[in-house]
């Protein structure tokens, strides 16, 4: 018997199987998906291939009938019990493949005024307003010195780039992500004065 199953078809089996003698009565959904009558638990119709087509449920041959467990449904039951206290299929995971991680994506924060902002690395991209307008609002020169004197973990401050956007790098600062920003973009916006 293959112990290979996905979640989804021990998921449905176990349903099946729930339902005792009776069978499960399931009605036909769109996009090729069947509901258990009387509840939310929707199954796509590819989920019944591998437990008809080896015999592990029966329907009679008839669509509309409800679905029973066959004998050999009731010893693959038998055989591969669901651990106690846990909630249905048990499958243990492991971690994620190197191409299903997620990469976490930068904070963003908006500002009134045009500027927009977001953070990796303890840095702070500030974009500055109008940059897709072809008049970038930069902010009064020499600022960044400024700026980097009136702040000690303000480590440096690049830019503009063509884009019309500085990066701020902060060291050594204790505060939140989220507080990085709020204050990186309170020094930008507190200055702008020219156009490019």
């Amino acid at each position: 018997m293959p112990a290979d199953f996905t979640p989804a078809v021990e998921t449905l089996l176990r349903t099946i199987a729930e339902a005792g003698d009776k069978g499960a009565q399931f009605q036909v959904e769109p996009r090729l998906r069947y509901r258990l009558a009387g509840t939310n638990y929707v199954v796509n119709q590819r989920s019944f291939y591998p437990l008809t087509s080896g015999a592990y449920v029966t329907d009679g041959g008839d669509d509309m009938a409800p679905v029973r467990l066959t004998d050999r449904g009731r010893e693959w039951i038998r055989q591969h019990p669901v651990p106690r206290g846990s909630r249905g299929p048990y499958r243990p995971r492991g971690p994620r493949p190197p191409h299903q991680t997620l990469e976490p994506r930068p904070k963003r924060f908006g500002y009134a005024g045009g500027f927009s902002a977001e953070l990796a690395e303890r840095m702070v991209v500030i974009t500055c307003p109008n940059n897709g307008t072809g008049g970038v609002t930069l902010p009064a020169d020499g600022w960044e010195q400024r700026a980097i004197d009136r702040h000690p973990t303000l480590h440096s401050i690049e830019g503009p780039n063509i884009a019309g956007s500085y990066a701020l790098r902060w060291r050594g600062d204790s505060r939140t992500d989220g507080d990085l920003l709020v204050q990186s973009l309170a020094i930008v916006r507190a200055e702008p004065a020219r156009s490019s």
